[in-house]
């Protein structure tokens, strides 16, 4: 259960930007600016203020330092370094559409470096990123590779080259001894996620608000990115100068309130970037190598209590009690809801604030669950039951291990609890990973977490012709009191969405569950940190009230 906590921050951390969004590929809107002039050359960083141009070769290698900060806790640091590409050399990228216009920009290659202290528990969590793009001097991206590195050793590798002619990125994936491919496809050539380095290009003319679609590797997911520019400013730096700067804004356009901001000096040299993470702000301040390196300043950022929804006291008698109420609240000015199923009524009594109903089936003096009434639904639509490549049901070893599981039992409650029981004593719990494994992966080696076990769990309970989902939301932990990030297995059964957990072993209680969404998790699902990211809307800003029976 504590994996998806562990996920979900350290792949929004490590990738610094992963923004909500539909699960489909996204279809970004064209890109505003366009191109000033033709050149063959990198574009001078000019000063507008002062007129002063640096010069050309300036460009040819350039590289900047920053220190991480959470809370006020230096957590890691953070390294860029951009290289001019030399367009005539063999390992240079195609340069796609704009070469047959005869509009060859000039390609940078920026790689930046990022390492982050973590822990929880005590035990170490550190990850380090590298990310490698060749884009052109406005952002545009040609390819990009990332390696992720955790403190556990785990190495997961990604890479990805645009593909003009069918409109799609290309990625390949290696963790694990196991290789994947996919596709992600954009009707324009998405821009970098080094948002910083392009948003001040000089070689595209730009109004004063503008949008653009971006690629984050982290998620292979594309981003409609609203982008702003503010009126001059001053700030104070961290040694205690005040400098005039100019300021960028960005968001994800379905969500302003995940605003980003990135200063420049006088010299358009990025001084610091501000980015909201948690309900608080991770900022990236401008320094030096010696300073970024020395490890002795660094505080591993504690992940206990912001993976979390604190409760101010236990759940009293879980298991005897029908009904529990509680209430989710957020700040004044923001936004809150959760969705209503058969155990989980919702009832939205403010914007910023919604009482969540949670009650469990009957249950005859004997333990015995009462039968629902009988209700005329009919059976879910077949993504809920179909084949797909994350929940592999036509696979041969899939299939063994649900005729086992299942046993002869026609009783599709009773086959669940079999199957649910039998996936828990079958696979060992192994370190988080941030990928998402098909099914028939996760019976090859055996093992996983939360992920893994829901995963598997839907793939045979559709292999025994039992309709099955994942559900993401927070389950209850007793010590401390709290509600974590979780995913867990839904059946369909008797027209209900009945909850199982194999992390457990066995079906779920609803009292101990809070769902945010649902996913047959069909084959438009490219990434299974997408999965999480509603959870962004509760950790850090909401609070929770556990209030009296009614």
């Amino acid at each position: 259960m504590q994996k998806q906590a562990l996920t979900l921050l350290i792949a929004v951390v490590a990738s610094m930007l992963v923004y909500q969004q539909q699960t489909s590929p996204a279809q970004p809107p064209l890109i505003f600016p366009q191109p000033r002039q033709k050149s063959l050359q990198a574009p001078a960083i000019r000063d507008k203020a002062q007129n002063q141009v640096v010069p050309e070769d300036a460009l040819d290698t350039r590289d900047a330092w920053f220190l991480v900060e959470f809370d006020g806790a230096t957590i890691g640091y953070e390294s860029l370094v951009a290289t001019q590409v030399d367009e005539t050399s063999r390992n240079s990228v195609v340069i796609t559409a704009a070469a047959e216009n005869d509009d060859v920009r000039p390609r940078i290659r920026r790689t930046r470096e990022t390492r982050l202290k973590l822990k929880r528990f005590g035990i170490d969590l550190s990850v380090s990123a590298h990310l490698s793009t060749i884009e052109s001097t406005d952002g545009v991206l040609d390819s990009w590779s990332l390696r992720r590195t955790g403190a556990d050793g785990t190495v997961i590798q990604r890479s990805a080259t645009w593909d003009d002619e069918r409109k799609l990125f290309l990625i390949r994936s290696d963790a694990a001894e196991r290789t994947k491919t996919e596709t992600v496809q954009s009707r324009v050539q998405p821009r970098s996620p080094i948002l910083p380095s392009w948003l001040l290009a000089e070689n595209m003319e730009r109004p004063q608000r503008w949008a653009s679609a971006v690629l984050f590797p982290e998620t292979s997911a594309i981003v409609d990115v609203e982008i702003r520019q503010m009126p001059p400013q001053s700030i104070r730096l961290k040694d205690g100068k005040t400098i005039a700067v100019t300021r960028m804004d960005y968001w994800p356009g379905n969500q302003p309130e995940m605003l980003s901001s990135v200063y420049y000096d006088s010299e358009f040299e990025v001084v610091l970037v501000e980015q909201p993470l948690l309900g608080k702000t991770l900022r990236f301040y401008r320094t030096d190598a010696a300073t970024a390196l020395g490890e002795e300043n660094l505080q591993a950022l504690d992940l206990q209590f912001l993976t979390a929804l604190p409760l101010r006291r236990s759940l009293l008698n879980p298991e005897k009690t029908n009904v529990m109420r509680m209430k989710f609240s957020v700040g004044d000015s923001e936004q809150i809801s959760l969705p209503s199923s058969d155990f989980q009524t919702v009832e939205q009594i403010a914007p910023n604030s919604v009482v969540v109903k949670l009650t469990r089936p009957a249950v005859n003096a004997d333990g015995s669950v009462v039968a629902a009434p009988s209700r005329n639904i009919t059976r879910p639509a077949s993504r809920f039951t179909e084949s797909s490549r994350w929940i592999d049901t036509k696979n041969d070893t899939v299939r063994r291990m649900a005729v086992m599981g299942g046993g002869a039992v026609s009783d599709p409650r009773e086959k669940c609890k079999r199957l649910t029981s039998y996936i828990n004593s079958h696979l060992r719990l192994a370190a988080f990973s941030t990928s998402l494994q098909p099914a028939s992966e996760v019976v090859k080696f055996r093992q996983g977490d939360c992920t893994e076990y829901a995963v598997l769990l839907a793939a045979v309970m559709r292999s025994q012709g039992v309709p099955a989902r994942v559900a993401v939301g927070f389950a209850y932990v007793a010590n401390p009191p709290s509600l974590v990030p979780h995913m867990w297995t839904e059946a369909w059964i008797d027209g209900q969405w009945i909850p199982f957990d194999a992390t457990l072993g066995g079906e779920v209680n609803p009292l101990t569950r809070v769902k945010v969404m649902d996913s047959p998790l069909s084959d438009s699902v490219s990434n299974g940190t997408l999965l999480f990211v509603p959870l962004l809307n509760f950790l850090g800003r909401a609070t929770v009230e556990i209030l009296p029976e009614e």
